[in-house]
């Protein structure tokens, strides 16, 4: 009972700290072509590592598709305010807005291998919820589908 408390105190902590900040934290937010950038593929290819730093960072320790070395960031990627929330101290990101830690959380989290701790509710979520919304998250895929879905006829012309 008292480790349920603990967490539950930590989750209420960081959700106060943010709320006390200078400045709002950055809602996630997908750059035009985000699933063609370099970003998005070191993110998939290359070795890492991801814990949890607390309820609402992660340490995420990301190399190089060719290299030996896994560099450590400090990433915030939380749901706060029915928002995705997600800040990395990297150069990537302060640049612009977009890096491989954050892909690479983003990534995990979309296959089912990353808890994700809502500050608001308490609540850890191993997948995006149903009721999140990211801008531009689905603008490129939806972009390239058809017009005109393609009817599953079994090859017989009508």
């Amino acid at each position: 009972m008292f480790a349920a408390m603990s967490a539950e105190t930590s989750v209420e902590a960081h959700r106060e700290q943010i709320a006390n900040r200078l400045g709002e934290p950055d809602r996630l937010r997908f750059p035009t072509g985000w699933t063609m950038s370099s970003s998005w593929q070191r993110a998939q290819a290359a070795p890492s590592k991801v814990g949890a730093a607390n309820p609402a960072e992660f340490d995420v320790l990301l190399g190089y598709v060719d290299d030996d070395g896994l560099a450590k960031h400090r990433v915030l990627f939380a749901l706060y305010e029915g928002n995705l929330v997600a800040e990395c101290e990297c150069d990537g990101y302060r640049f612009r807005g977009w890096c491989a830690h954050v892909a690479l959380l983003w990534w995990k989290w979309s296959r089912e291998d990353l808890a994700v701790t809502d500050l608001d509710a308490g609540r850890t979520h191993l997948s995006p919820p149903w009721w999140l919304s990211v801008d531009d998250a689905e603008r490129d895929r939806v972009g390239a589908e058809p017009d005109h879905p393609v009817a599953a006829d079994g090859g017989v012309e009508q």
